[in-house]
């Protein structure tokens, strides 16, 4: 008895088409950056204060920072207090990001107090980074 077995003369080689996988990878990719919101930081280190009462505010801020020597920075360049105003304007779009002023604890209060009225001309809403009580 003879057992005729079929050729598979047909056979092609099967393989796993990565094209649409690619395509759902680049467009992932792109909804992540285009959603990601990122946050400018001032640039210096600042020694805050420390106070009693604090609380935290979003991560999305639009940061400055006064130094000791009463130089103010944003994005780790020294900015002049003229630029506040412009600098939240082209920050914000249209978002209601919350302005944050980190205050070096020997810094002086007069130029504090220019800073936060020059932000307010652009924001309400300003406020001013401590550091948590221990």
């Amino acid at each position: 008895m003879k057992i005729n077995y079929r050729r598979n003369t047909d056979r092609v080689d099967q393989e796993i088409n990565v094209s649409p996988l690619i395509d759902v990878v680049f467009i992932l990719l792109i909804f992540f950056i285009v959603s990601a919101t990122f946050v400018s930081l001032p640039g210096i280190e600042i020694n805050r204060p420390r106070v009693e009462t604090a609380k935290s505010l979003q991560h999305n801020a639009i940061l400055f920072a006064l130094s000791n020597e009463n130089h103010l920075f944003h994005g780790g360049e020294m900015i002049k207090l003229e630029e506040i105003t412009q600098i939240i304007e082209l920050a914000d779009k249209k978002r209601d990001k919350p302005v944050i002023i980190q205050v070096d604890q020997w810094a002086d209060a007069s130029i504090l107090a220019k800073v936060i009225a020059q932000a307010r001309k652009s924001r309400i809403k300003v406020s001013i980074a401590t550091r948590k009580p221990s």
